[in-house]
């Protein structure tokens, strides 16, 4: 599974440079992608100074920070969508930022992992 997705994800985001480098030229692509990268890295910064100050404040009140935990996943997840140049990964990276989005993959994944514990 993982290698398909090695394989598909830099097809399909070739083949976006080449349609959108073809109707807005090669410059303005390339400027695109590098003011994703730096939004992304904005918004990285900003939600991990979040996630810090939040989880520092339920660990002072005894409270577990699981919360905090998943979305330093997600935000470690992000960043790397949104390094990685191209704007397939860059769209992916920014919607792993929405609570919705992270609220449906973890009870997919808690599902999912769930279904596999031997009882």
């Amino acid at each position: 599974m993982i290698f398909l997705f090695l394989i598909l994800i830099p097809i399909i985001e070739i083949s976006i440079f080449i349609s959108v480098g073809s109707k807005i030229g090669t410059l303005n692509t390339i400027s695109i992608i590098l003011l994703t990268a730096i939004i992304g890295i904005f918004f990285l910064r900003r939600k991990s100074f979040s996630l810090i100050f939040n989880a520092q404040e339920n660990l002072k009140n005894g409270i577990f920070p699981t919360n905090e935990i998943k979305g330093a996943i997600f935000l470690l997840v992000s960043g790397l969508l949104l390094i990685t140049p191209g704007f397939f990964t860059d769209i992916i990276g920014f919607l792993c930022f929405l609570s919705p989005v992270q609220n449906f993959i973890s009870k997919y994944a808690y599902n999912y992992f769930n279904s596999r514990i031997i009882r």
